[in-house]
This record gives C-alpha cells, sequence and structure tokens, in this order.
C-alpha cells in the first residue's frame, strides 16, 4: 500500500499542482437527500409559465386535468379558487385568467410528478383521496387549495420517490 506521500508524488501535474485519482463509487444503493421542491414541470421554464398563466389557459387543458385525475366540476373549482357557477361559465366559454392559470399549471406539474412516483395514473388518483397521516389525517387533494399545500404535497411525492417512508 502507497504512503499518502508516495500518493501525492504519482498524482502530481505537470503545473505542480497534486490531484487525487480514486475509482468512481456508486453511491445508488444510499438514500439521497429530496431535492428541493419542483412544483413546475421539469421541461418548461419559468419564463414560459409565467407567459403561459398571463396568456390564460382555455376550457380544453381545464377539462384534460379534470378528466386526467378524475375530478369533479366541484373538486376542481375549489383547487383553482373559483365558485361553482363561475367554473361552470369558464368551461363553456371563456378562459382562465392569469391566478388561475397558474394554479392549473401547478397542478398539472404535480399530476406529472405524481405519475412519475406511482407510474399509473389510477394509483395516484387513489392516492391523492386517501387520507395520511403524514399530513395530519387529510388527503393531499384537500391541502391543493393553498400554494404551501402543492408544495407539501410535492414534497411527500419527493419522499415517496426517494423511498422515505410516509
Amino acid at each position: 500500500m502507497k504512503g499518502k506521500s508516495q500518493k501525492s508524488a504519482d498524482n502530481k501535474q505537470s503545473d505542480g499542482s497534486h490531484y487525487v485519482s480514486e475509482q468512481a463509487a456508486s453511491y445508488t444503493s444510499l438514500p439521497t437527500v429530496a431535492p428541493a421542491v419542483r412544483v413546475l414541470p421539469e421541461k418548461t421554464g419559468s419564463f414560459e409559465l409565467i407567459a403561459q398563466s398571463r396568456l390564460g389557459l382555455g376550457h380544453a387543458e381545464v377539462r384534460h386535468v379534470a378528466t386526467l385525475l378524475e375530478l369533479t366540476i366541484r373538486e376542481l373549482s375549489i383547487l383553482l379558487s373559483l365558485n361553482e357557477r363561475t367554473m361552470a361559465r369558464r368551461l363553456v366559454d371563456g378562459s382562465l385568467n392569469k391566478v388561475e392559470s397558474e394554479r392549473l399549471l401547478l397542478l398539472m406539474a404535480l399530476a406529472a410528478h405524481g405519475l412519475r412516483v406511482f407510474e399509473d395514473q389510477g394509483k395516484f388518483n387513489r392516492w391523492l383521496r386517501r387520507p395520511l397521516e403524514i399530513l395530519g389525517n387529510q388527503t393531499p387533494l384537500q391541502l391543493l387549495d393553498t400554494a404551501t399545500g402543492f408544495q407539501v404535497v410535492d414534497q411527500v411525492l419527493g419522499r415517496i420517490e426517494y423511498g422515505v417512508y410516509s
């Protein structure tokens, strides 16, 4: 076995600096720290999302998310902070304003994250409606009426994704 001084001499570069040459270690079996909250789609930039929010999303996107997550108009109106009559009117002839559009974009991002974690849309949809102890025995869906709730639910998904008991 080489001593430290011998190893340094072996790894001396032409400019006189030293470097350490070690075999790359595999850390795939070690638990990793959950990433920062990612409530935005990975392939879409923040400025693009801001632009989409400002333009307003149409009824087609609203219907797509409602169908994907098996949400009723009542549930979706709560998540978008609208009353049911306004929600119904927007589904027929209008588009969402920028605040409502941003909330729908967050919901779309959360749905994409949930699908990646559960690998099955039905399983994710059932998970959204199941009370969780980590959420104070509330369902994840109940927390999605606030921006902080989106972050908390996304963090729980991240914990599940990385194998942390949740």
